[in-house]
Order: structure tokens, then sequence, then C-alpha cells
């Protein structure tokens, strides 16, 4: 119980569920007015590409924006298979509303979240939480969270076992909506950004926060990167709820009867699909001409187009 890697058994023809904001494909219309789909964009695809890889597995996420609504709308609001750069994936998309899903993603989840989780507030101005930001909570946050689960439920609802794999900080409260219809179903999340101290999270209106950490512990597994992320949420669960208990050591916080297993496992990247990328010749003409341009020094930043990245700001720890 106390080894690091140590994980509940679970059945492998359990099936699968992946459940992230951005999912692995987006779709646009080219200029015949097809929808086709190309890869989603930030690092999440990434990493579970390998995943799906070598096993199969259902992938829900949120539609992102009008083109992607179109695509679920095509196939009935359920399920359905697209080819992105060499990989099949099952995915579905879910429609939210359009003002609830912005209130999710443009207030809520950012800047809020993000930058509780990277102290990145100057706290003698902000966050100034007032009803916008509860409404973002209440008519944002909950609602989207509340749309993708219920269509976990949905397509989990013919299996009397499913394994469920939720990622990252858009999807907090999501687990508890699956875990109070489905107490059976095995549920994980990944948290793929930095877990801050107590402090940080006190900022927060204490109910908001209770209902986050609620969510986050009706998981079985809860992941981050690396083990400072992982002892940062277990002092957060001692200092800020009175009625859980606490194994520092052993990486266990004990909700009622249950047992929700906190654990630091870093995520590579599929090394297969890198080899297959690095074979494109358009991935060959990209070094050509980098190295075309090299000069002595050479500096290669990757990040998506978001305010919130802080890109400028990066490039300046190279100044030194």
């Amino acid at each position: 119980m106390t080894a690091e890697n140590d994980a509940p058994a679970t059945e492998t023809d359990w099936p699968l569920v992946l459940v992230s904001n951005r999912g692995p494909a987006t779709f646009a219309r080219d200029d015949s007015g097809e929808l086709v789909a190309s890869r989603g964009g930030g690092g999440l695809v990434t990493a579970l590409t390998g995943l799906v890889d070598h096993r199969d597995a259902l992938w829900v996420a949120s539609a992102m924006d009008d083109a992607d609504a179109e695509a679920s709308r095509e196939h009935g609001g359920g399920s359905f298979e697209c080819e992105v750069d060499g990989t099949t994936y099952r995915i579905r998309l879910v429609e939210s509303d359009s003002d609830a899903y912005d209130r999710f993603y443009s207030v809520m989840a950012n800047p809020l979240l993000w930058f509780v989780q990277h102290y990145l507030w100057d706290l003698s101005n902000a966050p100034d939480f007032r009803q916008h930001e509860r409404d973002a909570y209440e008519k944002g946050y909950r609602v989207v969270n509340e749309d993708l689960a219920r269509a976990v439920l949905e397509e989990i609802e013919d299996y009397e076992e499913a394994v469920v794999m939720l990622h990252d900080y858009h999807l907090y409260t999501a687990p508890k909506a699956i875990r109070d219809a489905r107490p059976d179903v095995f549920l994980h999340h990944f948290v793929h950004i930095p877990w801050t101290q107590p402090d940080a999270w006190r900022v927060l209106p204490s109910d908001i926060r209770r209902e986050i950490y609620e969510g986050v512990l009706a998981n079985d597994i809860l992941a981050f990167h690396t083990t400072s992320y992982r002892d940062n949420f277990l002092h957060c669960c001692r200092e800020l709820l009175d009625e859980v208990e606490v194994e520092f050591e052993a990486g266990v916080v004990h909700v009622g009867d249950r047992e929700v297993w906190v654990r630091a496992y870093p995520l590579p990247i599929s090394a297969d699909s890198f080899r297959r990328t690095a074979q494109r010749p358009r991935v060959h003409e990209y070094e050509r001409e980098v190295l075309r341009r090299r000069r002595e020094h050479l500096i290669l930043r990757v990040d998506r187009a978001d305010l919130s990245k802080n890109v400028l700001r990066g490039f300046t720890a190279f100044d030194l």
C-alpha cells in the first residue's frame, strides 16, 4: 500500500473513457464545405496519444467551437470515429450552452484556477471574487462539468464496470457527479498543472473551494507530475478539510469509507507517435529551415498562443 507505484488492480477489458476539455480532434470546414478533422491543440493530446495507440478508448471532450458542435450533431451527439495524423480516435464532443462555456473557460478555469495553481495572483489587488465570478462557477464551471459527466454516464450505462480517466483543472467537479450516479466506476484524475500550497487556495470562497476538493476526492486515484505537487495536495487536505484523514507517507486520503490514492506519475510522450511525426516530409522541411537559420545559439520554445502561457516573459529567462 505504501509503494509509490502501487495501484488498485483494474480489468483491462473494462471500457476506458478519457475525459478532458480539449479533445484529440477539432473540426473546420474546408474549401468544399466539408467538415475536416485536425489535431486538437495543447500538450494533453500529445501525452495521451500513446495510450490510445495501445488501448481502445473513448475520448469525451467539449465541443470547442461551432464546427465541433456541428460535427457532434452530425452524429446525433453520440460517439464517432475520426482519423488525425495517422491515429484513429473514438470521440464524443459535448456541446454546452455557449454562455455557460464562456463562463467556465474564460472566467473560472482561466484565469481563476490557473492563476491559483501557479501562484500568479497579486493578492493585494486580485482576485476580486464577486457575483460575476460566483456566476462563472455556478452557471459555467459546474454546468460544463455536469454536461461532460452526463455524457460519460450515458456511454457507460450498459457496462457493469468501467474505468474513467479525467484530466486537468477544468474537470474538478465532474468526478463527484459520476461517482454519485455510479459508485462502482473506477475514477482516475490526472492534474497536469502544479498543485499549490494551502494559502494559495484560501483566495477562493470556502464553499467553492470545498466543492472543488470534494470533486477531486471522489476519484479512486489522483495523480500529479511531481512528488511536490502530490505533497502540496495532501497538505491542503490536512489544512483545509475537517472530515478527511490523511496518511501522508502512504499518500492516501480517507474520505468516509473510501480511500483516495494520491500519487506522482510523471507523464511521458508517445515515442512511436514522435518517430512517426519525425518521418514526415513537412518535418524534414522545417528541420532544414531551422538549420539554415541557426546561428551560434538557437532558442526554440513551443507554446500554445494563449496569454496565460506568458510567452514573452518566458523568453526573458534566456536573457541572463
